[in-house]
């Protein structure tokens, strides 16, 4: 069940100050602190001289895909059978869905879901080769991302079990989160569509991301990200927008564990940026960034962020990962007539933790 977030701009504003506070003089101000009072003016009397604020915003909204929430269409016939799963797996168990008797929602408590998508071929809808929960939680201030791993085996509604991100290729990012709701009980409020081919883009709108390397990711960054640039060695850079999204995506080391915590590096390491950046950064980033997202929200759901984004930023982050380490099994399956490796999560456990993550000791009433 969905709520309407247009009357509701998520939380009282705290953390922004009344620009009234600065107009008298201190007698020692610190250069950090005199920047920002400039910066402020300076912006302040820029939006006086233009006079059209709201057209410059709505302008900027006019660049976003928004795309209203629809059903998943897609059909078994209409779908190449590589992708469709298979009922065949009788002894694998997943269990009751958590959803079965509701979702969790907060009002305090925003869910976006960030899809990272790649199209393998022309034409293809492609793969959500990353699916992260950003959640903005005004309850306990405070910024939480959740990576899901894509080799999870679940049930994906209306179809065969498979692993979590054939979800995408089924049923776009409607069927994505129908699929994490219905395995983990969670309201999903909105969606947020990057396509990996902007993804370098973002990064290197914003300046790069400060990333530390370890001597083997380095190796691999500098042979195939395709960043001619200067060569890296293990300890910190800040990485251009190849190295990051060749970075986020290295399975060659470790296992999937480890890709997905370095996508979450990566994400929180731009959020960062942007808390150290200036208003104009901000602006010109966003500028940018909007035209390459596809989402679901409204243009006035994405004016109630835009108007808190500063006292989003001074939350803390935390990060998680599902499904949580004891609580899933390494298992092959029969998917497509062909032997798969994946992870069964323990639904129930991972459900019960997730709820805790994004709630804490404030955990909702389940709504329909």
């Amino acid at each position: 069940m969905k709520r309407d977030f247009e009357t509701n701009p998520y939380g009282d504003g705290h953390g922004l100050q009344d620009p009234s506070s600065n107009v008298h003089k201190r007698p020692k101000l610190s250069g950090k602190r005199k920047a920002v009072n400039i910066i402020v003016a300076i912006f302040s009397v820029a939006f006086l001289i233009v006079g059209g604020g709201c057209m410059y915003a709505e302008g900027m909204l006019n660049n976003i895909d928004f795309r209203p929430d629809e059903e998943a269409t897609n059909t078994p016939s209409a779908t190449p059978s590589s992708l469709q799963g298979d009922h065949e797996n009788s002894n694998v168990s997943l269990g009751e869905s958590p959803s079965s008797k509701g979702l969790y929602h907060d009002d305090a408590v925003m869910n976006i879901l960030l899809l990272g998508v790649d199209d393998y071929q022309e034409n293809d809808v492609g793969r959500s080769d990353s699916q992260m929960l950003l959640t903005i939680d005004t309850r306990h201030e405070k910024l939480k991302l959740t990576s899901f791993m894509r080799d999870m085996y679940v049930q994906i509604p209306g179809w065969a079990p498979n692993r979590i991100n054939a979800a995408y290729s089924l049923g776009g990012a409607t069927l994505t989160v129908q699929t994490l709701e219905s395995n983990f009980g969670v309201d999903i409020d909105r969606y947020v569509i990057i396509d990996y081919d902007n993804f370098e883009d973002i990064i290197d709108t914003l300046g790069g991301v400060e990333i530390e390397l370890t001597q083997e990711e380095a190796k691999l960054v500098n042979q195939y990200s395709g960043e001619k640039g200067k060569r890296l060695s293990a300890g910190t850079h800040n990485l251009t927008g190849k190295q990051a999204r060749y970075y986020s995506r290295i399975r060659a080391i470790g296992n999937d564990q480890g890709r997905t915590e370095r996508q979450r590096k990566v994400v929180m390491s731009l959020i960062e940026k942007m808390k150290t950046s200036d208003i104009f950064t901000i602006n010109n980033a966003l500028a940018k960034i909007l035209g390459m997202i596809t989402t679901n929200m409204s243009k006035n759901e994405v004016l109630a962020l835009a108007a808190n984004i500063m006292a989003y930023l001074d939350y803390p982050m935390e990060q998680n990962r599902v499904p949580v380490d004891g609580y899933y099994t390494d298992e092959y399956v029969t998917i497509s007539g062909s032997r798969a490796a994946v992870l069964i999560p323990n639904l129930t456990e991972n459900s019960r933790l997730l709820v805790e993550f994004l709630y804490e000791n404030d955990v909702p009433d389940k709504v329909r």
